[in-house]
């Protein structure tokens, strides 16, 4: 069993979510998603969080501007089982200093967000951060 996060940024200002554009690679076409990433071992999973978000985005937060929302979600594919922690981060704004990871980023009203996600499991979380937003 594999453990990641996956963390939303909500721009209130912008009532927008920033979504990372992920390459094409062998496995799949280009696709978009939220800051996600691993858990390493023996790291606690709001330290893997906040450094997925400052190796993903530049953005160096404080822990207490992250929130979870969702905890042991489990996703399966063909191969394993992945357990993830889902985070909220609720900010007034923002500046993205992407990584070599991603091919670009952009700002994205709720309403807009799902057709560009390519994961069900993507699709799943939003959902929660939508009713938890209470944006839908």
């Amino acid at each position: 069993m594999k453990k990641s996060i996956e963390c939303w940024i909500f721009d209130k200002e912008k009532t927008s979510f920033l979504l990372l554009q992920c390459p094409e690679n062998t496995k799949h076409k280009s696709y978009w998603q939220p800051v996600t990433g691993g858990i390493e071992e023996g790291e606690a999973e709001i330290n893997a969080c906040l450094r997925e978000i400052q190796e993903e985005t530049g953005a160096v937060l404080e822990p207490k501007r992250v929130q979870k929302l969702l905890d042991g979600f489990r996703v399966y594919t063909t191969d394993k089982e992945l357990h993830k922690t889902v985070y909220l981060v609720e900010t007034l704004s923002m500046d993205v200093a992407l990584s070599d990871e991603h091919v670009g980023y952009q700002w994205v009203k709720p309403s807009e967000v799902m057709p560009l996600l390519l994961w069900g499991s993507n699709r799943a979380t939003f959902q929660r951060v939508l009713d938890y937003l209470d944006l839908d």
